[in-house]
Protein backbone atom coordinates (compact mmCIF):
# COMPACT_ATOMS: atom_id res chain seq x y z
CA UNK A 1 0.00 0.00 0.00
CA UNK A 2 1.38 3.42 -0.98
CA UNK A 3 2.19 5.85 1.83
CA UNK A 4 1.56 8.77 -0.51
CA UNK A 5 -1.14 10.43 -2.57
CA UNK A 6 -0.52 11.68 -6.13
CA UNK A 7 -0.73 15.26 -4.79
CA UNK A 8 1.92 14.95 -2.09
CA UNK A 9 4.41 16.96 -4.13
CA UNK A 10 2.11 19.95 -3.56
CA UNK A 11 1.29 22.13 -0.57
CA UNK A 12 -0.67 20.39 2.21
CA UNK A 13 -3.83 21.82 3.81
CA UNK A 14 -4.07 22.75 7.47
CA UNK A 15 -4.74 19.87 9.87
CA UNK A 16 -7.27 19.79 12.74
CA UNK A 17 -5.16 22.32 14.65
CA UNK A 18 -5.60 24.78 11.81
CA UNK A 19 -1.87 24.70 11.01
CA UNK A 20 0.45 23.02 8.52
CA UNK A 21 4.11 23.26 7.58
CA UNK A 22 5.71 22.00 4.35
CA UNK A 23 9.48 21.93 3.94
CA UNK A 24 11.53 21.03 0.86
CA UNK A 25 15.24 20.37 0.64
CA UNK A 26 17.79 19.72 -2.10
CA UNK A 27 21.50 19.01 -1.77
CA UNK A 28 24.62 17.78 -3.50
CA UNK A 29 28.21 17.21 -2.38
CA UNK A 30 31.03 17.92 -4.85
CA UNK A 31 34.05 16.02 -3.45
CA UNK A 32 36.47 17.00 -6.22
CA UNK A 33 35.87 20.67 -5.49
CA UNK A 34 35.50 20.13 -1.73
CA UNK A 35 32.12 21.87 -1.74
CA UNK A 36 28.69 21.21 -0.28
CA UNK A 37 25.47 22.76 -1.55
CA UNK A 38 21.95 22.84 -0.18
CA UNK A 39 18.73 24.76 -0.69
CA UNK A 40 15.82 24.69 1.77
CA UNK A 41 12.29 26.06 1.54
CA UNK A 42 9.57 26.04 4.18
CA UNK A 43 6.07 27.47 4.12
CA UNK A 44 3.12 27.32 6.48
CA UNK A 45 -0.61 27.24 5.85
CA UNK A 46 -0.73 30.75 7.34
CA UNK A 47 1.56 31.96 4.57
CA UNK A 48 4.85 32.40 6.45
CA UNK A 49 7.79 31.23 4.35
CA UNK A 50 11.57 31.11 4.28
CA UNK A 51 14.26 30.00 1.83
CA UNK A 52 17.98 29.52 2.18
CA UNK A 53 20.83 28.66 -0.16
CA UNK A 54 24.12 27.51 1.33
CA UNK A 55 27.41 26.78 -0.43
CA UNK A 56 30.28 25.79 1.81
CA UNK A 57 33.73 24.27 1.69
CA UNK A 58 36.85 23.89 3.81
CA UNK A 59 36.92 27.52 4.96
CA UNK A 60 35.49 28.52 8.34
CA UNK A 61 32.86 30.75 6.74
CA UNK A 62 30.52 29.46 4.00
CA UNK A 63 31.09 30.76 0.49
CA UNK A 64 27.39 31.67 0.40
CA UNK A 65 24.67 31.81 3.03
CA UNK A 66 21.59 33.49 1.62
CA UNK A 67 18.47 33.77 3.80
CA UNK A 68 15.10 35.03 2.59
CA UNK A 69 11.89 35.38 4.63
CA UNK A 70 8.44 36.53 3.62
CA UNK A 71 4.89 35.49 2.79
CA UNK A 72 3.49 33.09 0.18
CA UNK A 73 -0.22 33.46 -0.69
CA UNK A 74 -2.53 30.57 0.18
CA UNK A 75 -3.45 30.13 -3.48
CA UNK A 76 0.14 29.60 -4.69
CA UNK A 77 1.19 25.94 -4.89
CA UNK A 78 4.49 24.11 -5.21
CA UNK A 79 4.10 23.15 -8.86
CA UNK A 80 4.48 26.80 -9.89
CA UNK A 81 5.86 28.84 -7.00
CA UNK A 82 7.44 32.30 -7.14
CA UNK A 83 8.93 33.78 -3.97
CA UNK A 84 11.46 36.61 -3.53
CA UNK A 85 13.59 35.58 -6.52
CA UNK A 86 12.90 31.85 -6.15
CA UNK A 87 11.12 29.95 -8.93
CA UNK A 88 10.04 26.35 -8.31
CA UNK A 89 8.44 24.10 -10.92
CA UNK A 90 7.38 20.55 -10.04
CA UNK A 91 5.96 18.25 -12.73
CA UNK A 92 4.36 15.61 -10.48
CA UNK A 93 4.87 13.40 -7.47
CA UNK A 94 8.40 11.96 -7.56
CA UNK A 95 8.99 13.58 -10.94
CA UNK A 96 11.71 16.11 -11.85
CA UNK A 97 11.69 19.54 -10.23
CA UNK A 98 13.37 22.71 -11.45
CA UNK A 99 14.64 25.32 -9.01
CA UNK A 100 16.04 28.74 -9.88
CA UNK A 101 16.94 31.68 -7.67
CA UNK A 102 18.30 35.14 -8.39
CA UNK A 103 19.59 37.83 -6.04
CA UNK A 104 22.39 40.39 -5.94
CA UNK A 105 24.76 37.70 -4.64
CA UNK A 106 23.81 34.53 -6.48
CA UNK A 107 22.38 33.01 -9.64
CA UNK A 108 21.15 29.45 -9.20
CA UNK A 109 19.45 27.09 -11.63
CA UNK A 110 19.12 23.32 -11.43
CA UNK A 111 16.88 20.36 -12.16
CA UNK A 112 16.62 17.40 -9.77
CA UNK A 113 15.60 13.99 -11.16
CA UNK A 114 15.01 11.06 -8.80
CA UNK A 115 16.68 7.69 -9.31
CA UNK A 116 13.97 5.73 -7.46
CA UNK A 117 10.41 6.32 -6.17
CA UNK A 118 10.04 8.59 -3.11
CA UNK A 119 10.49 6.77 0.20
CA UNK A 120 8.54 7.29 3.44
CA UNK A 121 10.04 6.73 6.90
CA UNK A 122 6.69 5.11 7.74
CA UNK A 123 8.09 2.09 5.86
CA UNK A 124 10.88 1.62 8.41
CA UNK A 125 10.30 -0.65 11.44
CA UNK A 126 10.62 2.37 13.79
CA UNK A 127 8.21 4.44 11.69
CA UNK A 128 8.01 8.23 11.59
CA UNK A 129 7.54 10.00 14.94
CA UNK A 130 4.53 12.32 15.05
CA UNK A 131 6.66 15.12 16.55
CA UNK A 132 8.72 15.17 13.34
CA UNK A 133 6.09 15.15 10.58
CA UNK A 134 2.83 13.63 9.41
CA UNK A 135 4.73 12.21 6.46
CA UNK A 136 7.92 12.83 4.56
CA UNK A 137 9.56 11.55 1.45
CA UNK A 138 13.24 11.06 0.74
CA UNK A 139 14.62 10.56 -2.75
CA UNK A 140 18.17 10.25 -4.06
CA UNK A 141 18.87 11.13 -7.67
CA UNK A 142 20.81 13.46 -9.91
CA UNK A 143 21.16 17.21 -10.16
CA UNK A 144 21.99 19.15 -13.32
CA UNK A 145 22.63 22.87 -13.18
CA UNK A 146 24.93 25.56 -11.86
CA UNK A 147 25.39 28.22 -9.22
CA UNK A 148 27.24 31.51 -9.71
CA UNK A 149 28.40 33.56 -6.73
CA UNK A 150 31.33 35.84 -5.98
CA UNK A 151 32.46 35.75 -9.62
CA UNK A 152 32.68 31.97 -9.51
CA UNK A 153 30.61 29.56 -11.64
CA UNK A 154 30.15 26.08 -10.16
CA UNK A 155 28.75 23.08 -12.03
CA UNK A 156 26.23 21.22 -9.87
CA UNK A 157 26.07 18.14 -12.11
CA UNK A 158 26.15 14.81 -10.23
CA UNK A 159 24.48 12.74 -7.54
CA UNK A 160 22.10 14.54 -5.20
CA UNK A 161 19.24 14.14 -2.74
CA UNK A 162 15.92 15.80 -1.93
CA UNK A 163 13.18 15.51 0.64
CA UNK A 164 9.73 16.97 1.29
CA UNK A 165 8.21 16.91 4.78
CA UNK A 166 4.75 18.01 5.89
CA UNK A 167 3.29 18.39 9.36
CA UNK A 168 3.92 20.61 12.37
CA UNK A 169 7.34 19.84 13.83
CA UNK A 170 7.87 20.00 17.59
CA UNK A 171 11.52 21.07 17.77
CA UNK A 172 11.67 20.67 21.55
CA UNK A 173 11.05 16.88 21.58
CA UNK A 174 14.25 15.47 20.01
CA UNK A 175 17.30 15.40 22.23
CA UNK A 176 19.61 14.68 19.28
CA UNK A 177 19.50 13.38 15.73
CA UNK A 178 21.84 12.47 12.91
CA UNK A 179 20.54 12.71 9.34
CA UNK A 180 22.68 11.62 6.44
CA UNK A 181 22.73 10.84 2.76
CA UNK A 182 25.57 9.34 0.75
CA UNK A 183 26.15 8.03 -2.74
CA UNK A 184 28.82 6.63 -5.03
CA UNK A 185 29.53 8.72 -8.16
CA UNK A 186 27.82 6.19 -10.46
CA UNK A 187 24.76 5.86 -8.22
CA UNK A 188 25.19 2.10 -7.78
CA UNK A 189 25.08 2.64 -4.01
CA UNK A 190 22.87 5.21 -2.27
CA UNK A 191 22.06 5.63 1.40
CA UNK A 192 19.63 7.80 3.31
CA UNK A 193 19.67 7.42 7.08
CA UNK A 194 18.17 9.12 10.11
CA UNK A 195 18.93 8.34 13.77
CA UNK A 196 17.06 10.10 16.55
CA UNK A 197 16.89 10.20 20.34
CA UNK A 198 13.63 11.57 21.75
CA UNK A 199 11.94 11.06 25.13
CA UNK A 200 14.88 8.79 25.96
CA UNK A 201 14.10 6.42 23.07
CA UNK A 202 16.28 5.65 20.07
CA UNK A 203 14.99 5.08 16.54
CA UNK A 204 16.15 5.12 12.93
CA UNK A 205 14.88 5.34 9.39
CA UNK A 206 16.01 5.44 5.80
CA UNK A 207 17.01 3.10 3.00
CA UNK A 208 19.88 1.47 1.14
CA UNK A 209 19.89 1.29 -2.67
CA UNK A 210 22.08 -1.39 -4.27
CA UNK A 211 22.17 -1.52 -8.07
CA UNK A 212 18.70 -0.02 -8.35
CA UNK A 213 17.06 -2.09 -5.58
CA UNK A 214 15.81 -0.06 -2.58
CA UNK A 215 15.48 -1.71 0.85
CA UNK A 216 14.33 0.00 4.08
CA UNK A 217 16.78 0.20 6.99
CA UNK A 218 16.10 -1.89 10.10
CA UNK A 219 18.97 -0.83 12.40
CA UNK A 220 21.97 1.50 12.38
CA UNK A 221 24.90 0.88 14.70
CA UNK A 222 27.01 4.03 14.57
CA UNK A 223 29.92 5.83 16.14
CA UNK A 224 30.74 9.48 15.55
CA UNK A 225 33.76 11.56 16.50
CA UNK A 226 33.63 15.28 17.24
CA UNK A 227 35.91 18.27 17.40
CA UNK A 228 36.41 20.50 20.44
CA UNK A 229 33.28 22.53 19.70
CA UNK A 230 31.22 19.30 19.39
CA UNK A 231 30.85 19.69 15.65
CA UNK A 232 30.82 16.34 13.89
CA UNK A 233 34.06 15.07 12.33
CA UNK A 234 33.66 11.41 11.29
CA UNK A 235 30.96 8.77 11.23
CA UNK A 236 31.14 5.00 10.94
CA UNK A 237 27.75 3.34 10.51
CA UNK A 238 26.94 -0.36 10.19
CA UNK A 239 23.53 -0.42 8.54
CA UNK A 240 21.33 -3.52 8.51
CA UNK A 241 18.36 -3.43 6.15
CA UNK A 242 15.06 -5.29 6.44
CA UNK A 243 16.39 -8.04 4.13
CA UNK A 244 19.16 -8.75 6.67
CA UNK A 245 21.95 -7.35 4.49
CA UNK A 246 24.68 -5.19 6.06
CA UNK A 247 26.17 -2.05 4.59
CA UNK A 248 29.15 -0.11 5.96
CA UNK A 249 29.17 3.67 5.59
CA UNK A 250 32.19 5.79 6.55
CA UNK A 251 32.22 9.59 6.33
CA UNK A 252 34.94 12.19 6.94
CA UNK A 253 34.04 15.84 7.10
CA UNK A 254 35.84 18.36 4.92
CA UNK A 255 33.48 21.28 5.44
CA UNK A 256 30.95 22.42 8.04
CA UNK A 257 28.25 25.06 8.31
CA UNK A 258 26.29 25.88 11.46
CA UNK A 259 22.64 26.88 11.12
CA UNK A 260 21.09 28.05 14.42
CA UNK A 261 17.28 28.09 14.26
CA UNK A 262 16.95 30.84 16.90
CA UNK A 263 14.00 29.04 18.50
CA UNK A 264 13.29 29.01 22.23
CA UNK A 265 15.11 25.68 22.64
CA UNK A 266 18.39 26.94 21.15
CA UNK A 267 18.25 24.29 18.43
CA UNK A 268 21.46 24.10 16.39
CA UNK A 269 21.63 22.26 13.05
CA UNK A 270 25.13 21.53 11.76
CA UNK A 271 25.75 20.35 8.19
CA UNK A 272 28.95 18.49 7.33
CA UNK A 273 30.03 17.95 3.73
CA UNK A 274 31.96 14.69 3.58
CA UNK A 275 34.03 12.32 1.53
CA UNK A 276 33.82 8.65 2.46
CA UNK A 277 32.99 5.17 1.32
CA UNK A 278 30.09 2.74 1.03
CA UNK A 279 31.23 -0.87 1.43
CA UNK A 280 34.73 0.27 0.44
CA UNK A 281 33.67 2.15 -2.70
CA UNK A 282 34.45 5.87 -2.84
CA UNK A 283 31.45 8.01 -1.96
CA UNK A 284 30.40 11.51 -0.92
CA UNK A 285 27.70 12.55 1.48
CA UNK A 286 26.14 14.98 3.89
CA UNK A 287 26.04 14.39 7.65
CA UNK A 288 23.71 16.57 9.71
CA UNK A 289 23.43 16.80 13.48
CA UNK A 290 20.70 18.32 15.66
CA UNK A 291 21.53 19.51 19.18
CA UNK A 292 20.24 21.95 21.75
CA UNK A 293 22.83 24.67 22.26
CA UNK A 294 22.76 24.61 26.08
CA UNK A 295 23.81 20.94 26.03
CA UNK A 296 26.68 21.61 23.61
CA UNK A 297 27.81 24.54 25.74
CA UNK A 298 27.93 22.27 28.79
CA UNK A 299 29.99 19.63 26.94
CA UNK A 300 32.47 22.24 25.77
CA UNK A 301 32.73 24.10 29.10
CA UNK A 302 33.15 20.90 31.10
CA UNK A 303 35.74 19.41 28.74
CA UNK A 304 33.52 16.46 27.83
CA UNK A 305 33.68 16.76 24.05
CA UNK A 306 35.78 13.61 23.63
Amino acid sequence: MSRFSPRDHLRHPADDSGRMRDSLFWQTILPEQKLGFQAYLYLTSAGKAGFNVVLWGEEKRPLLLELVNGEIPAGMDLDALSFEGLELRKTGFGEPARVSYRSERVELDFTFTGSHPPFSYHDNPDGLPAWFALNRYEQTGRIEGSIRTGGRMIDLSGMAHRDHSWGNRNWGVPQHWKWLCAYTPDGSRMINGWIWIARGELGCGGYVVRDGALTPIATIRQHGTYRDDMSQDTLRAEIVDTAGETCLLELQRFGLVKLPTKDKFGTLIQEAACIGSIDGAAAAGQYETHWQQAYLDHLVESGATR
